[in-house]
């Protein structure tokens, strides 16, 4: 990257074509991506710009507010998603939480658990069967195995 393609992304037209471009070939990602993000980020620009309650001498006392001064930095593409979401009522629960896995991933999951203890057990069985045959075919595996079936005569 040079200076100048630095300078280029930073130009608002580019970024806005960029997004618009995205949108459009990846909806999905668009939507998890920037979407979501600029409600959390509104969300939470807009829980840290409360005002702050100051503290009554007595219960007669009128409340009394401050406003906050929040500065938040965020990147330039989510600066009008930001704007487009700061007076509407946002649905935090909606992006805070994971969905339940579908079935069809849930049968996925076990079928590669299936394949992989599956290729496992029989790797140990080829390894296991040769590795025997090889011990039972040395000589000394032989002979001792042979007194072991020799029965003493009294």
């Amino acid at each position: 990257f040079s200076k100048d393609d630095v300078e280029k992304c930073k130009q608002k037209d580019l970024l806005e074509q960029m997004m618009a471009e995205m949108i459009g070939e990846f909806p999905d990602l668009h939507r998890t991506i920037v979407s979501e993000r600029d409600i959390y980020l509104t969300y939470m620009l807009k829980q840290a710009a409360k005002q702050i309650e100051l503290p009554r001498a007595s219960e007669n006392e009128p409340r009394k507010y401050i406003p906050a001064v929040v500065v938040g930095v965020v990147g330039m593409g989510h600066v009008p998603g930001i704007e487009k979401n700061w007076n509407s009522d946002l649905k935090i629960q909606e992006i805070m939480s994971v969905p339940p896995p579908s079935a069809s991933s849930k049968i996925f999951k076990f079928v590669l658990k299936a394949t992989v203890f599956g290729l496992l057990g029989y790797g140990c069985y080829r390894i296991g069967h040769r590795t025997v045959q090889f011990v039972l075919s040395m000589p000394a595996t032989q002979s001792y195995l042979q007194r072991l079936t020799e029965v003493p005569q009294q």
